[in-house]
């Protein structure tokens, strides 16, 4: 908690965003940008065609291919369902990978020293709740494989979020137990071996033992990464157990809108 309110202060003193109220249309900006180490991490706000009053608001982390195209698609369909979106870039310097090696690279500090995706991810969070179109009550993360453990760490640091969704993303952690604000959403594959049941069960293990509001559905004949319909090619190229599966894909997205009501 001390490190959201103190990410949060550091948005009021620090941030580009220009999200005050005053004279909203002289200075509101969509953009949220901040530096951490000489790197450059930027988002948009980006508001449904038709609304009125505050909306709810949709973080999404992206996979460890970086914020890719998959991610503006998801961002568009919630944008088309009535809800605010920031596509977050937790690489810095807006990277994205084509082959593993690369994404391994990326991602692997995060697994090593989890207050970094925490820390970034939680600035990307506090600084759009600041813009005045969102409701700041109302504030979900969802995320995909890496994007989805990035989401849960979150919420396990008690982060004042309305909810998480981890779209297969790997759900073991190191982090110390604590109380969990936001309500949890795990979708998962059963044929997934990057997130075995060996996995799955330590999860619900954490989670009832935190007393957290969660629920988590597990597909069959899911493999990893089976929301992304670019999955099955990347799987075949570079022989790696990621396919899609449109059956759950679809059965996933729809137990998310679900859970935001």
């Amino acid at each position: 908690m001390k490190l959201i309110m103190s990410l949060a202060f550091l948005a009021l003193v620090s941030s580009s965003c220009a999200h005050k109220k005053e004279s909203l249309k002289a200075k509101y900006s969509p953009v949220i940008s901040y530096q951490i180490n000489g790197q450059n991490f930027t988002g948009e706000i980006k508001l449904p065609k038709k609304f009125t009053g505050q909306v709810p608001l949709i973080v999404i982390v992206h996979e460890w291919w970086g914020r890719n195209e998959f991610m503006q698609n998801r961002s568009d369909l919630l944008n088309a369902a009535g809800f605010a979106t920031l596509a977050v870039d937790l690489f810095g310097d807006t990277k994205v990978v084509e082959t593993p090696p690369e994404a391994q690279a990326l991602a692997t500090p995060f697994y090593q020293n989890p207050q970094m995706g925490i820390e970034r991810l939680g600035r990307f969070v506090e600084m759009a709740k600041l813009d005045p179109h969102v409701d700041a009550k109302k504030v979900y993360v969802i995320g995909f494989c890496f994007g989805g453990t990035q989401a849960l760490n979150l919420a396990r640091t008690g982060a004042d979020i309305a909810g998480v969704v981890s779209f297969h993303g790997g759900l073991a952690s190191t982090l110390p137990q604590t109380t969990i604000k936001a309500k949890i959403l795990a979708l998962n594959g059963l044929a997934d071996p990057m997130v075995p049941a060996t996995e799955r069960a330590a999860f619900e293990k954490e989670m009832k033992a935190i007393k957290a509001n969660y629920k988590v559905v597990n597909y069959k004949n899911a493999t990893h990464a089976f929301t992304n319909p670019k999955a099955t090619e990347v799987g075949k190229k570079f022989k790696i157990p990621v396919a899609y599966n449109k059956t759950a894909a679809d059965a996933a997205w729809k137990e998310m809108f679900a859970f935001f009501k």
